[in-house]
């Protein structure tokens, strides 16, 4: 359906950005990958990490730039004990900048 994409992908957990960087491995080439957080602000914003014990030790599956509320009482296992500081950037910015000016598919993972 697409033979040519062009891929654009965000990403603001470090643990999960070195983790897509090593399953791409040689094909990392073929997507542009920005180590920013997409929020409703351009700037930077604290991101909290999950993280836990045991074989869930490095777990970067839940972080969130929201401070996590409801997640604890269903997961007690997990953490955010960690938060760092991560870049912001407003979709409409960013696309602006990159000049891109048509976007055919989002997927996107969202809070709020």
């Amino acid at each position: 359906l697409c033979p040519q994409p062009k891929l654009y992908c965000f990403e603001p957990d470090p643990r999960a950005i070195a983790r897509f960087k090593k399953k791409l491995g040689p094909s990392l080439h073929r997507v542009n990958l920005f180590e920013i957080a997409i929020s409703d602000r351009n700037g930077t914003i604290d991101f909290h990490p999950s993280n836990a014990d045991g074989d869930a030790r490095d777990w970067d599956l839940s972080g969130s730039i929201r401070r996590p509320k409801n997640h604890l009482t269903e997961y007690e296992w997990v953490r955010f004990d960690h938060p760092v500081s991560v870049e912001t950037r407003r979709l409409d910015d960013w696309c602006s900048e990159a000049k891109l000016d048509e976007v055919d598919f989002i997927w996107m993972d969202v809070q709020g």
